[in-house]
């Protein structure tokens, strides 16, 4: 029988496959009786949606199926980022949201994401209840509406002004309106059209947009703001003598950068150029919070500027965490989440960007020479990458994964092992401030090797000494 399972970020599977419309049904019945059972259904809930096949259809048969429960329901009609409903869950005061979205996977991939009050991904302890629940009336058959009770409310809500106003509170327009800077926004056919655009050109930038429009697959691509997909707008950059490349994924909370000298800047990177931003234009203090996984160049700037660093298991929810207990000042995580204090505990693409065109308004050159400075003041370079490990099956996943839980090696890539941090996954730091994590997925036969080295040839050597030790061939 099939069962709803929330990975990091939700549930997601093949639109008409795993994921349909009885399923979604039956998790939506477990929300709602969920939030009656904890006395928060009057609060109501916010329903939301990106751009993918059927995301409306999903987002309005939610709201109704949420409305027959008696839980009055607020419903975006339009497309909108995660961190546009993230914001609206707390301005509006809600339980919670609904947002279909399936973020940066493939086109025929539709996700079902549930945000906690404080509008930050759910928790492991609060999705427990619910995922539970969802299945067990799968079980039974089709879930049936209570009987006899009249529907709550469905509301309609545009979440546009609020945000744009919460943004004019993060991002200083002034200087980005004194600086005129020319930057090219890309939000990849994704729920950041309308708002990634127009975003920068509230703040003062002259935009050039590309892919700004509905295309439920994506040009044919995933819709990920990395180096590849973001060619032609660096292509376009190039032609107009613009400064940057800015650009965002499927619902907008992760984020993709290219400097003027053509540099793809890796979410590691624009991390630490972030903490340098706040703290040495800003003047702002508190704790910086990176994943387990994310670059170590995070610490080496928060070093410099005295600040603590607290490291979590990786999945934004734990930032979202941390950013909650307060004396937080920014936290991200290598595969392109960032939120900073007085914002939303949620991964937000387009505060991103702002920040990094807040940057280079700033300081009048590139990220990149902004970058080199920071490597010259820390004592060295810092490099990191990620490479996925196909495995012979999953089950040789799970042997690996045994076998890993008691390695502790002496030396790796020839270097002496100093610390094994088993935070998420098995992470090796090497006598020479390089390191290597591995985390295996739970659901694919997949190993995902983290590396992180002075140099190219450095990570090159981790690289061949990850496959090695996770395939027994060189």
């Amino acid at each position: 029988m099939y069962t709803i399972h929330f990975g990091t970020s939700g549930w997601r599977d093949i639109i008409a496959d795993g994921f349909t419309f009885d399923r979604v049904e039956a998790l939506t019945r477990a929300v709602a009786r969920h939030l009656k059972a904890q006395g928060l259904a009057k609060k109501g809930v916010l329903v939301g949606h990106d751009y993918r096949f059927l995301a409306e259809e999903f987002s309005a048969f939610t709201a109704k199926v949420l409305a027959s429960e008696g839980v009055p329901v607020r419903l975006v009609a339009a497309a909108a980022p995660t961190p546009v409903l993230s914001l609206a869950i707390r301005e509006l005061k809600l339980a919670g949201g609904i947002n279909f979205t399936a973020s940066h996977n493939p086109a025929l991939y539709q996700g079902y994401k549930w945000s906690n009050a404080h509008g930050g991904p759910a928790t492991k302890e609060e999705i427990a209840p619910i995922e539970r629940a969802a299945n067990q009336l799968l079980a039974k058959g089709t879930p049936a509406a209570p009987k006899g009770r009249r529907p709550a409310t469905i509301v309609p809500y545009d979440p546009k002004a609020p945000y744009f106003r919460a943004l004019a509170k993060m991002i200083p327009f002034n200087i980005l309106r004194a600086a005129k800077l020319p930057v090219v926004a890309d939000p990849l056919f994704g729920a950041g059209c309308g708002y990634l655009a127009e975003a920068l050109q509230k703040a003062g930038c002259q935009v050039a947009v590309m892919h700004d429009w509905r295309d439920p697959l994506f040009g044919g691509h995933n819709p990920e703001p990395d180096a590849g997909n973001l060619i032609p707008a660096a292509e376009l950059m190039k032609k107009i003598k613009a400064r940057l490349v800015l650009g965002t994924d499927g619902d907008a909370d992760r984020f993709g950068v290219v400097d003027a000298n053509g540099m793809f800047l890796t979410p590691n990177q624009i991390l630490g150029l972030t903490v340098y931003l706040l703290v040495h234009h800003r003047g702002w203090k508190g704790r910086v919070v990176r994943s387990v996984v994310s670059s170590h160049l995070v610490d080496e700037v928060a070093k410099l500027y005295g600040l603590p660093v607290e490291v979590t298991p990786v999945g934004f929810k734990y930032i979202g965490e941390s950013m909650i207990r307060g004396g937080f000042l920014v936290g991200g995580e290598e595969s392109g989440g960032l939120t900073i204090a007085g914002h939303v505990p949620e991964k937000d693409g387009v505060l991103a960007c702002l920040l990094m065109a807040e940057l280079v308004a700033r300081e009048k050159c590139s990220l990149s020479d902004i970058l080199k400075k920071l490597y010259q003041q820390i004592g060295r370079t810092i490099l990191s990458d990620r490479v996925n490990v196909h495995l012979a099956s999953t089950a040789d996943g799970e042997r690996l994964r045994r076998t890993l839980s008691s390695f502790k090696p002496a030396k790796l890539a020839g270097r002496k092992v100093v610390q094994v941090d088993t935070t998420d996954g098995y992470k090796y730091v090497l006598d020479d401030h390089t390191w290597m994590a591995i985390r295996l997925s739970g659901t694919e036969p997949v190993a995902r090797l983290y590396l992180e080295a002075a140099d190219s040839a450095g990570l090159k050597r981790l690289a061949a000494a990850g496959k090695v030790l996770l395939t027994g061939r060189s």
